[in-house]
């Protein structure tokens, strides 16, 4: 994504110069730079700013560009003074410098252009600390290109950009499938334009890859709660929040600073969040101008002010770079080398998960591809392969009622086109109501993928969710 941060014309300059006294315009024309951020978070601490508004900051940034203008070309800050900050007559002016009015104004045109020039130069500075500032606050990445989600990132990226509607959108989807690395891009693609002007990045739960191929799951983490998320966003946001403060106190800190700017809040892992639902109407207190990136392995297809994108596993093609450029990233000649009819094998077995393609790539440098393949054959009790489906299957599986097992493993012979509602009633068995029930749940917790049409929705698996219900069935 191209960067966009914001720049200033000589127009624009003389415009916020006119407007130095004025009412209330439409815009001001430099109050959504980040250096008018910087002015007033550095103003804040002395209260002159805090509550002015934009023609405040439309004169802070004049007031710091003058001043450093002042240092070397003074007559042109003077002249400037002169006749914006205190409104003298350009005639008078003219008279009191011994020129004609004609040159006066070329002299005005050539100082508003030094003026433009010394505010860019703060921008650009400002904004790079600013962008340096919030990238501090990200964990480094876990890939080192994304692929096969450009529909996804454009998507959610515009849904952020807008300004006055989505305020909460969530990414879900099965574990492993990408949402957090698809979250991370996102929220990187944004600091690289003007758009918000606070980002912060709270995770509930963190999961790791090794290069041996295996997960490391940080299981004795907490789960996030409320008063967690108001002291982790005080953190990042350098809030006064001292021991002394109660935790109404912090909140309200909190909420007054969300509200006062436009934030992005990113929140990764929601389904670790104690009770989720009793979350999200906090957060809704919270909304306009912020906005929060949600990513849930929950569909929250049920909350109507939610814009909810489910991220679907990779195709063959997508899953096919994938694996080549893990094969380039680790130097792995022989995967790099490999015919594609070979790689597809990998495709047929674990689907486009790029958690368990990535696994499968690890493993691959110690045993032969068939060996690996054939760990994740029904039957097979393999330490590695078991955690990758604990960590995706396992804590669901439990709490799902029988009828709902039965919906499931009656969706395993879908196939790649999956049924069609009455076809799924028919092989499962139970009643039609049972069924529109229990698909409702597992559409929800992100185990059924929809397609098909608004007439004729189908219903189909991820292939790796077939691969751990067919394990479960022969456990059983």
């Amino acid at each position: 994504m191209k960067k966009t941060f914001a720049s200033v014309t000589v127009e624009e300059v003389h415009e916020a110069l006119r407007l130095w006294h004025k009412g209330m315009p439409e815009r001001w024309p430099l109050s959504n730079l980040r250096l008018s951020l910087l002015l007033y978070q550095e103003a804040e601490a002395h209260g002159s700013l805090a509550e002015a508004g934009p023609a405040a900051l439309n004169r802070a940034v004049l007031e710091k560009a003058l001043t450093v203008l002042a240092g070397t070309r003074p007559d042109a800050a003077a002249l400037l003074r002169a006749r914006f900050e205190h409104g003298q007559d350009a005639v008078v002016l003219a008279n009191s410098f011994n020129i004609a009015e004609s040159s006066f104004y070329y002299r005005q045109r050539q100082a508003i252009e030094h003026l433009t020039a010394i505010i860019n130069e703060l921008e650009a500075q400002a904004s790079k600390n600013w962008q340096k500032r919030m990238l501090n606050r990200l964990q480094p990445p876990s890939y080192a290109e994304l692929v096969g989600v450009e529909e996804a990132r454009e998507t959610i990226i515009k849904a952020l950009m807008a300004p006055d509607n989505h305020f909460i959108v969530a990414i879900d989807g099965l574990g492993g499938i990408g949402k957090t690395a698809l979250a991370d891009q996102v929220t990187r693609d944004l600091i690289n334009t003007p758009r918000f002007q606070e980002i912060a990045w709270i995770t509930a739960k963190q999961t790791h890859l090794s290069t041996l191929g295996r997960l490391q799951i940080d299981s004795g983490r907490p789960a996030l709660t409320f008063p967690m998320l108001i002291d982790e966003l005080s953190k990042q946001f350098d809030l006064p929040v001292g021991a002394s403060r109660s935790v109404l106190d912090r909140q309200r800190l909190v909420r007054r600073f969300l509200r006062e700017r436009a934030c992005l809040i990113v929140i990764d892992n929601l389904e670790t969040v104690a009770d989720y639902r009793l979350l999200l109407p906090e957060l809704r207190q919270w909304l306009n101008p912020t906005k929060f990136l949600l990513t849930s392995r929950l569909r929250l297809l049920d909350e109507p002010d939610v814009f909810s994108y489910s991220l679907r596993e990779l195709s063959w093609e997508a899953a096919l770079q994938l694996i080549r450029m893990e094969a380039r990233r680790s130097g792995f000649m022989d995967l790099m080398q490999a015919d594609e009819k070979a790689l597809r094998k990998i495709y047929e077995v674990v689907g486009g998960n790029p958690l368990a393609l990535k696994l499968v790539v690890g493993q691959l440098r110690f045993h032969s591809l068939s060996y690996v393949l054939e760990r994740f054959v029904p039957g097979q009790e393999v330490r590695g392969e078991q955690d990758l489906f604990d960590y995706i299957y396992s804590e669901i599986w439990e709490t799902l009622s029988s009828d709902s097992k039965v919906t499931l493993l009656a969706l395993t012979q879908a196939g790649e086109t999956g049924f069609t509602f009455d076809h799924l009633v028919a092989v499962s068995g139970l009643p039609v109501e049972r069924v529109s029930v229990c698909l409702q749940e597992l559409i929800l917790l992100s185990l059924v993928d929809t397609g098909g049409s608004l007439t004729e929705r189908r219903y189909r698996l991820h292939r790796l969710t077939e691969v751990f219900l067919l394990r479960a069935l022969a456990e059983e």
